[in-house]
């Protein structure tokens, strides 16, 4: 709050230093060498894209599960988007250890880290396309030999209410290739071009990137609570592949009885539930074009199944003592 009304006393409420000081820093925390800040994050996919310089018509491949805003802007640029299955449990794309990606005849590939895990990054780089990491819901976590954001070509960052760094919206693209940054930051004009991230947004972000470290901990601190009290009923949480740690910007819960049941029975306790994936490319399919159930039952099921309670570093112990109460007693 003091950084804002400092940008606000200061009459610095459009994008400068501030802004520019924000993109570095995570770019650097990512072992980037530049990162480009903007208003929205469809503003920030967009320009990504972009930057790969893609023949129209091109085939870029996502999960089933992510957000059905990515399936949109990747066919408003004129390609194609291929919906891929998630690995079993987890919703993340699978490893190329375990499907074939090469039929897809993908020419790029947008691997996103839902609700906080993160993919096998190491197997995914053997694909040899361009990939577009979105860490938005997993920034801090990683495969135990691989950092959140560390094999794209262009890494994005969301900046909104429900990822890991808030700052009242907008999205920050780092990379390690010049070019790349020269056609992102080209993006970024106040004629014709995408609008960059306001001071006063980039002041928040600062100041949380400045706690990440700490906020990452607490969140899978609170997570590790609420994960032995699951794991005394018949619910399950998902957890991480291998040596590896998730971030968790919610708490997921693979729930056996009626999703619906549970998301009433928590709100009639004064905790806020509800379903994980709503608006998704799973979603967006078409049964009469599309077997879902044949080509995606590992995203169908997740889908089906998985509620998010509240989790983020500052839940109150009386409000984490409720979370626990619900956890412990859901039908």
């Amino acid at each position: 709050m003091d950084a804002v009304l400092r940008r606000l006393a200061e009459d610095s409420i459009g994008a400068g230093e501030l802004s520019r000081e924000f993109s570095q820093s995570l770019a650097k925390y990512l072992g980037r060498r530049s990162g480009v800040s903007m208003r929205t994050f469809g503003a920030a996919l967009t320009a990504a894209l972009r930057s790969l310089d893609l023949e129209p018509g091109s085939r870029v491949g996502l999960s089933a599960l992510a957000h059905g805003a990515v399936w949109r802007i990747i066919r408003r640029l004129g390609l194609e988007p291929v919906a891929i299955d998630t690995e079993r449990g987890t919703p993340v794309l699978p490893s190329p250890l375990n499907f074939d990606y090469e039929p897809l005849g993908l020419a790029a590939l947008y691997v996103d880290t839902r609700l906080g895990y993160v993919a096998d990054l190491e197997a995914l780089r053997q694909i040899r396309v361009p990939i577009v990491e979105d860490i938005s819901e997993g920034l801090g976590g990683h495969t135990g030999s691989d950092m959140a954001g560390s094999a794209g070509e262009l890494t994005i960052v969301g900046l909104e209410p429900e990822h890991i760094v808030t700052a009242g919206g907008g999205a920050t693209v780092v990379t390690n290739n010049t070019r790349r940054v020269s056609v992102l930051t080209a993006a970024i004009d106040f004629g014709e071009g995408e609008a960059p991230l306001p001071d006063m947004n980039a002041a928040m972000a600062l100041t949380q990137m400045r706690q990440l470290e700490s906020f990452v901990e607490r969140r899978r601190e609170i997570a590790g609570r609420f994960l032995r009290t699951i794991q005394r009923g018949r619910h399950a949480m998902p957890l991480q592949g291998g040596d590896g740690e998730a971030v968790f910007p919610a708490l997921p819960v693979l729930v056996e009885s009626s999703p619906r049941d549970v998301e009433q029975y928590a709100r009639g306790h004064g905790v806020s539930a509800q379903r994980a994936f709503q608006d998704t490319v799973l979603t967006l399919l078409s049964d009469a074009e599309h077997d879902v159930a044949a080509l995606h039952p590992n995203a169908l099921s997740l889908a089906g199944r998985m509620v998010v309670f509240p989790l983020y570093p500052t839940l109150g112990k009386s409000e984490q003592e409720a979370v626990e109460r619900v956890l412990a007693t859901m039908p």
